[in-house]
């Protein structure tokens, strides 16, 4: 049986990561041990999440009209 197209089961997984990933980028700089490539790093994971995030709800707002 084919799946129709469209956002797939694995979104909410996404935008739980995507919540996790931008809560640590706002706690952990106010660790002591704080380093700036950890901001780098996260940065480098949230910009691909928030894009698929973004395509995610562009995608249900076309199915809407």
């Amino acid at each position: 049986m084919m799946t129709p197209p469209g956002v797939p089961d694995g979104a909410s997984v996404a935008v739980a990561v995507l919540l996790v990933m931008l809560l640590l980028r706002d706690i952990l700089p106010l660790l002591k041990n704080w380093d700036e490539s950890v901001q780098t790093s996260l940065n480098m994971g949230i910009l691909p999440l928030l894009f698929s995030f973004g395509a995610g709800v562009l995608y249900k707002l076309v199915a809407l009209f």
